[in-house]
């Protein structure tokens, strides 16, 4: 970065190297090291494809290459003939392990049928019960520019909150602190539309990829399927609009619990690689997203990841930032990703640049936001008795025991 780099200089250099495919030829990762920035600082640019990892094992294999203490830890040299040898399999050994798989995926369909049925009466019930109903999953989302085929270009930017003032708004609502961030966004979205006159008039509907890995779960796979919760896009007064995501939110993790036990990521049939890799050609050839008609199952990605609850060195140099990258895709043009860092959450919108040019100011709407809340909410400036009418607002919650250690996860960073 050219010296001296400030943060925007650092966010364009990782929206440029973001644009860039990754060398198919290699293991699907690199790391790039950014120097030339202000005050000596050096900024560490890690990108993995996501067939590898998803956010909660990205966040363990940040264990792996940071240190807990300003002294470097002693590690083992590689073997010598480590990045010389050919560990490819051979395709007697490839045929023999999807010979494997498929009898095993096999072997489960029996009970696999047993929990979709379980699953289908759980939602017809959840269907017909007023105090639960699907949310946004039967709302819908309306249709916006962040809903269209993505190209290449992308746009990045940063911001933080503080942990404390988060929390305490939380616990003078009743809500959570993920509930707070997602009206923020709501929040943020709604300034940033409104300004423009491209405000719908439905709410906007954001999806929140949910964690299904038990606590102490490191293996480098993907655990996680996705809830869709209401960004109360519709509502002006952010007291009013953080109750309806919170409620919604209780609504999606609901539904989510009754669809989990039917989930299953390890999926074994021939031919689905290449009906995948069929269908996504189709949809780059035909820009399906821009087609007339066709309405997006949510708006917008909002993601929150816990991250390390302390402090973090690479090789005796303090890290002071953690600031998430993510992905755009075909429909859904715009990802907000929050994690927590040593009493800090580090959010970044990373975008398609076309869906979303000016990234910097859908981040200050959220930053401002988040301050309308803090405001009317943050712990010292409110009384007791102000607490109470909010506490009653707040429906008891019931989420599965995956969903209750994913929250105990952002509850403890």
């Amino acid at each position: 970065v050219r010296a001296p780099g400030d943060r925007a200089a650092m966010e364009r250099a990782i929206a440029s190297l973001h644009e860039q495919l990754l060398d198919r030829s290699k293991p699907l990762w690199d790391l790039w090291i950014l120097t030339g920035l202000e005050e000596g600082r050096v900024a560490i640019y890690n990108r993995c494809h996501h067939a590898c990892l998803d956010g909660m094992a990205g966040q363990a294999m940040i264990a792996t290459i940071m240190d807990v203490t300003v002294e470097p830890r002693a590690v083992e040299p590689a073997p010598a003939d480590f990045f010389t040898r050919n560990d490819d399999q051979s395709f007697t050994q490839l045929m023999a392990g999807a010979a494997e798989s498929f009898a095993k995926f096999q072997a489960k369909q029996p009970l696999a049928a047993f929990k979709a049925l379980e699953t289908s009466a759980r939602l017809f019930r959840r269907t017909f019960d007023p105090s639960k109903g699907l949310g946004a999953v039967r709302d819908g989302a309306p249709s916006t520019r962040f809903n269209k085929a993505v190209e290449q270009k992308r746009t990045y930017v940063t911001g933080e909150l503080q942990l404390e003032s988060v929390r305490n708004v939380a616990k003078v609502t009743q809500t959570k602190v993920n509930d707070v961030f997602l009206a923020a966004v709501g929040g943020g979205l709604r300034r940033y539309f409104e300004r423009s006159g491209e405000l719908p008039k439905a709410s906007m509907v954001a999806g929140c990829p949910v964690s299904l890995r038990q606590p102490g779960d490191t293996n480098p796979n993907n655990q996680v399927t996705m809830m869709m919760v209401s960004m109360a896009t519709d509502e002006s007064d952010c007291g009013e609009r953080l109750q309806t995501v919170a409620q919604s939110a209780r609504t999606a993790k609901g539904f989510t619990q009754d669809v989990a036990p039917s989930y299953d990521a390890e999926i074994s049939l021939p031919g689905l690689p290449a009906a995948f890799e069929a269908g996504v050609r189709l949809l780059e050839a035909t820009q399906a997203p821009n087609l007339p008609g066709v309405r997006p199952p949510c708006n917008v990605v909002v993601s929150n990841v816990p991250g390390p609850n302390l402090p973090l060195y690479m090789a005796g140099a303090s890290v002071l930032t953690h600031y998430p990258v993510s992905i755009p895709a075909h429909g859904q043009g715009v990802n907000v990703t929050v994690q927590s860092y040593n009493g800090q959450l580090f959010f970044a919108v990373t975008a398609c640049a076309k869906a979303l040019p000016d990234a910097d100011a859908l981040r200050d709407d959220i930053l401002a936001a988040f301050d309308e809340l803090k405001g009317r909410y943050d712990l010292p400036r409110v009384s007791a008795a102000a607490q109470q009418p909010e506490a009653q607002k707040a429906a008891p919650e019931v989420v599965s025991s995956t969903l209750e250690a994913a929250d105990d996860q952002s509850k403890a960073a």
